[in-house]
């Protein structure tokens, strides 16, 4: 960067500056109080309290250098909130910006005793230490080194303009578990950050990542290297979102249907032995049931058949649960949405069960299952045998998703879900063969065969025999809300 910011340059030429010693004042010091006083009427009493250089000035250096540049002080209701209390410099939040990391002029602010410290910065030295300059450092405006450690934040002003750029070839790559000034900047770059921006590359983080490239046209690895760190530089659009097929969701409600699942109690339920679920088995189940509820009004076969009113069978999972559902208040006895509600409820909790919401997941590794009838895949872990039970309609689900993947939502399930090799493949040939690649790549279709075997032949999972699954009341108010939601959104009803 060869220019250098105003306030900035207004540092750089007082620097040497010092405080007398004694009861006497710099009048240099002293005047920079006038001088503001002239520049804000309305900081003028405020001025008249610093009446001697014994007073600690660095927040004095950096009011004057900012309003020598025409960029006005913080200036709050009380003393804490104003330029003379270092630590104000940190509380502004809508002249000053929080910024990641710091470039030539970015406002410093540190802790240390007795308060804390503001200044300017200018460099990072090679062993982390930050250079920075400002005045009371050492009772005179210089250039002193600073421990990251003590660090509150870097800001901007905004009256200053944007923020000198850092070249996006100086920007580190950048995955889950590392944090600082870098992930802040990528974090409040990534359109529509979901999480807090707090320099910490967690899930959330990742989730998010994975979003951008993927709306982006880029590898989806949730990494941020510099494919990604180019596209956030070049504000890069996009991609055209192509028109639903008739019968399938809009982008809208795709979108909103994401957010409310986002944003329910159950997407932060840590479920027993599995711990938190993806964020794209949350919000991909609540798309599925937004499609399914679509499906349901349209009167699709698969769907009237796995929302019929509850069987008094042990194969009916909605049976075996029935005092569950009771204890939380919801009934089974009507065939229609309600059903498939609570259906989708228990399927919330059977999923993080069999794969811990993976969509891609393969067969158990300790199992013998390996004929393409018998090997299990994807989130529910259901097999091509299991289709007897249900047909014709699981056939015709699985006919149905081969030929149009349209409706899969497949990039909805897979985001913060890790796919290795072994889960990708699949065993045997035919038809069976067919169904594992399906399940995978189509978790719209996994869904809607496992709901099937679920009403008809519960007793091919084996968490639902031992009753392993968790039915909880927040996955019931969940899929309730998008019921609301879906009743409300007003448009005609078709399938393909």
């Amino acid at each position: 960067m060869t220019d250098v910011p105003k306030h900035l340059q207004v540092m750089r030429d007082i620097t040497g500056t010092e405080e007398y010693a004694g009861g006497a004042n710099n009048p240099t010091i002293m005047g920079w109080v006038k001088a503001i006083a002239r520049a804000y009427p309305e900081m003028e009493t405020y001025c008249n309290s610093y009446t001697g250089d014994d007073i600690a000035w660095c927040g004095l250096t950096v009011a004057y250098c900012c309003t020598m540049a025409g960029i006005r002080p913080v200036f709050g209701v009380t003393d804490t909130e104003r330029w003379l209390w270092a630590q104000a410099w940190a509380g502004d939040g809508e002249n000053f910006k929080e910024v990641g990391r710091p470039t030539p002029g970015t406002i410093c602010v540190f802790t240390r005793s007795g308060g804390g410290h503001v200044t300017l910065y200018e460099h990072t030295d090679d062993d982390g230490m930050i250079a920075c300059r400002g005045g009371n450092q050492s009772d005179e405006v210089n250039l002193s080194h600073y421990d990251p450690d003590t660090l509150i934040g870097f800001y901007w002003p905004v009256a200053a303009g944007d923020q000198p750029e850092i070249p996006v070839e100086d920007r580190p790559m950048l995955e889950e578990g590392d944090s600082g000034p870098d992930v802040t900047d990528m974090q409040s770059m990534i359109p529509d950050f979901s999480g807090t921006i707090d320099g910490d590359f967690g899930p959330i983080t990742k989730d998010n990542v994975w979003r951008y490239q993927q709306s982006r046209g880029l590898e989806i690895d949730g990494i941020c290297g510099q494919e990604t760190w180019n596209a956030l530089y070049d504000d890069k659009p996009p991609l055209p979102q192509p028109e639903p097929p008739p019968g399938a969701l809009t982008t809208k409600q795709q979108n909103d249907i994401r957010t409310i699942a986002r944003n329910s109690e159950i997407a932060d339920y840590l479920w027993e032995d599995r711990g938190l679920a993806p964020s794209g088995w949350t919000e991909g189940m609540a798309v599925a049931f937004g499609q399914d509820y679509l499906r349901l009004q349209a009167n699709h076969p698969a769907l009237l058949k796995m929302t019929q009113a509850r069987r008094n069978s042990d194969k009916d999972a909605l049976n075996v649960y029935n005092n569950d559902f009771r204890m939380l208040g919801a009934s089974n006895e009507r065939a229609g949405v309600e059903v498939l509600i609570n259906l989708y409820a228990l399927m919330l909790g059977h999923g993080m069960r069999e794969s811990s919401g993976a969509h891609c997941e393969g067969r158990d590794q300790s199992a013998s299952n390996v004929s393409s009838d018998t090997a299990e895949a994807g989130a529910f872990q259901t097999s091509y045998n299991a289709a007897g039970a249900s047909n014709p309609e699981f056939d015709q689900v699985m006919d149905e998703f081969a030929i149009d993947h349209s409706c899969c939502y497949l990039d909805v399930f897979s985001v913060g879900v890790s796919c290795s090799e072994s889960n990708w493949e699949c065993y045997g040939s035919g038809r069976g063969f067919q169904f594992q690649q399906l399940c995978k790549n189509c978790p719209l279709m996994s869904v809607e065969t496992a709901a099937l075997t679920l009403r008809m032949l519960c007793n091919h999972f084996g968490p639902i025999v031992r009753h392993e699954v968790e039915l909880k009341s927040n996955s019931i108010d969940l899929f309730t809300q998008l019921r609301d939601y879906m009743d409300g959104y007003g448009i005609p009803v078709t399938v393909a």
